[in-house]
């Protein structure tokens, strides 16, 4: 990341710890209403800059551009209602502004949805005025859609919320290496059941712009790569933009959160909608099935059994196995899919857990199982979690016939991540003195793709095995990793160096010398 880019998030995070403050202290307690509150203005600021650089390029290029804020809307332009103070601010902010935006056309459908019933809640006019102006310095037009992108993101980790926020907030390491397994592509669409603030979207968009770009353009960011998509023609960009991406939350105000995530990455074209997806009345869109499932849904909630969607294969009051039941069936055929789930619905020995893994092995392959050390959700939560990459069926299978031998001999592939790069503690913290197995992760399933089980690098072979489908049946189809580990009661070894040994050894040596000498005399 260059110096000016450095600078510029250590400016961003200043302001928003200010405002943060602010707004905490005028009574907005709620975290998730705080960013909303900043990331309205935000977007009220950016749509005044996007509408001046549009008018720049009509000039240059003679393509008509109509101002969202022509005639009578002027009013509404950022720049004219800033210099507002006290009550008439406030009057205007709240009761013809966000109106106005909730009911824009020209194409603004998904910022439409972002203001759609907001409400302002700073109390406080002076508290209200001193957020517009610290806004007010931020330029964003001066950004590109990945720095933008940055940010917001930055403001979503920075505002502490250990209970309502952080189940949504799944770490971005853990979710690249789920997209880089699942490598969905161009022509794909995308789908997560479960948005939250959308890092599983925004993160298949960058992957996907990362594959088809030139070389030269790529640049290295905070430990990922940013990329343009500069192969892609015309129409896949449009492709991608507008008809790749799809989400949905039960939770208004994480919709309205990941849309402006998505828009702030440059997916102003993502389709993402407030839906309760596993319970309530069931539409078309429900049955609906896509090439690219990705997502981490809920773990902790309970549902009432009257409530749950009638398509779901297993009926459940566990939120994970009907967000798995629904992930399989959301699939199309040779459809793939990544899905973060807590360790025990792996190898609980209830109906619900046994029937839905029994469900999942016969309409999928499943290719990998990848057990995370309890801590990677920490500061939010130490629960030890696992995810799936599996690939859907052309057509069902009765598992545990010996009619479907071929299917009983499929193998699954374990591995086991020792560590995130993290402390894994309540004190989360990020650095090379800790274990990070993920780069072994991504290279062991690189090679087994390329070369088969024979390519997996000697470093990484300690870490994964193979169980086949048939021993996992017989097993009451646990899919837990420690259960079939083959290095199961191995300790590791921790082997001196040599040199610390030999210097013992001559210290040992010299005060033996000595013992014998006064042996000797004594004698």
């Amino acid at each position: 990341m260059s110096q000016d880019i450095q600078q510029l998030r250590r400016e961003f995070k200043q302001k928003i710890d200010i405002l943060n403050n602010y707004l905490f202290a005028a009574g907005v307690n709620n975290p998730i209403t705080r960013i909303q509150q900043l990331s309205f203005f935000f977007f009220l600021k950016m749509l005044e800059e996007q509408d001046i650089a549009m008018e720049k390029e009509e000039e240059l290029t003679k393509r008509k551009h109509k101002s969202i804020f022509s005639g009578k809307n002027a009013k509404f332009r950022w720049s004219r209602w800033r210099d507002k103070i006290g009550k008439d601010l406030e009057k205007f902010v709240s009761d013809e502004v966000f109106p106005f935006i909730e009911n824009l056309h020209n194409g603004h459908a998904n910022i439409r949805q972002v203001f759609q019933g907001a409400k302002l809640w700073i109390p406080d006019a002076v508290t209200l005025k001193r957020t517009i102006e610290i806004i007010d310095s931020i330029d964003f037009f001066g950004l590109d859609t990945d720095v933008k992108g940055d940010l917001y993101e930055s403001l979503l980790a920075t505002i502490e919320a250990a209970g309502k926020l952080g189940q949504f907030l799944t770490p971005r390491h853990i979710i690249r290496a789920i997209v880089e397994m699942v490598n969905p592509k161009i022509g794909d669409t995308v789908y997560d059941p479960a948005c939250g603030s959308g890092g599983f979207i925004m993160t298949a968009y960058e992957w996907i712009k990362l594959r088809n770009s030139n070389p030269k353009h790529i640049e290295e960011r905070d430990g990922r790569k940013i990329a343009l998509g500069d192969k892609l023609n015309d129409k896949q960009w449009k492709f991608l933009t507008d008809q790749t991406f799809y989400g949905q939350d039960v939770d208004l105000d994480m919709v309205r959160l990941a849309l402006m995530n998505l828009i702030l990455h440059g997916l102003e074209g993502a389709h993402v909608r407030r839906k309760d997806t596993i319970a309530g009345t069931e539409d078309e869109e429900d049955l609906r099935t896509y090439d690219v499932v990705l997502t981490n849904p809920p773990f902790a909630g309970k549902i009432n059994k009257e409530r749950i969607k009638p398509s779901l294969p297993v009926k459940s009051n566990k939120t994970q196995v009907l967000f798995l039941g629904y992930v399989i069936n959301s699939l199309k055929p040779n459809g793939r899919a990544g899905i973060i789930l807590p360790e025990g619905s792996l190898f609980g020995t209830n109906k619900d857990d046994k029937e839905i893994r029994r469900f999942l092995l016969e309409n999928t392959k499943l290719e990998a199982v990848v057990s995370m050390p309890a801590g990677v959700f920490q500061p939010y939560a130490g629960v030890k979690t696992s995810f799936l990459i599996f690939k859907k069926r052309l057509a069902p299978v009765v598992i545990a016939s010996e009619a479907t031998k071929q299917s009983l001999d499929e193998k699954i592939w374990f591995f086991n991540m020792r560590g995130d790069g993290s402390s894994l503690t309540s004190a989360k913290k990020f650095g090379p003195q800790y274990k990070n197995d993920i780069p072994l992760l991504l290279k062991a399933w690189s090679a087994l793709h390329s070369f088969g089980e024979g390519g997996i690098p000697k470093e990484v072979k300690k870490l994964c095995w193979f169980t086949t489908v048939k021993e996992i049946v017989e097993n009451d189809y646990i899919l837990s990793a420690n259960t079939y580990s083959p290095y199961n009661g191995e300790e590791e070894v921790n082997h001196r160096d040599p040199k610390e040994i030999l210097k013992e050894i001559e210290i040992s040596g010299k005060d033996l010398q000595k013992t014998l000498n006064i042996v000797q005399k004594l004698l």
